[in-house]
């Protein structure tokens, strides 16, 4: 939280890593992500509405608040920390941090291009490297 009020750190946690929930949560039905023109029909409204309302669509589910255990989900890197923490996430690493990048960095670093992998790579691999 050094970082509380820096923009870079705030637009690097929002980066989105892919988990795996390892308990059933409540109340977070939010989360799972639902075809757009379903929630359109849902709420009543047309598909320009929707357009403006762009980030009430993250993953609004209407039928069910509910996440099952072992559910696979695209969580923003802050809440996945704080959830993996709590033994609630498993964390998938994303692409920019796999085998194939870290083989590819030790063949040649310098033809490497990070920024276009991740605009962040060096702070959030420091972050994620504990997980």
């Amino acid at each position: 939280m050094a970082k509380y009020y820096d923009v870079d750190d705030i637009i690097m946690e929002e980066e989105l890593f892919y988990v795996v929930f390892q308990v059933g949560a409540n109340g977070v039905g939010l989360l799972v992500p639902v075809q757009k023109q379903t929630m359109c029909d849902l709420l009543n409204i047309t598909w320009t509405e929707a357009q403006c309302y762009e980030w009430f669509f993250i993953g609004f589910s209407v039928r069910s608040m509910q996440i099952e255990k072992g559910a696979k989900v695209e969580l923003p890197f802050w809440l996945a920390q704080e959830l993996h923490l709590r033994q609630a996430v498993s964390v998938n690493v994303p692409a920019c941090f796999n085998q194939k990048t870290r083989k590819e960095i030790q063949a040649d670093a310098a033809c490497v291009d990070l920024r276009n992998r991740c605009p962040y790579f060096y702070e959030l691999g420091c972050k994620v490297a504990p997980l």
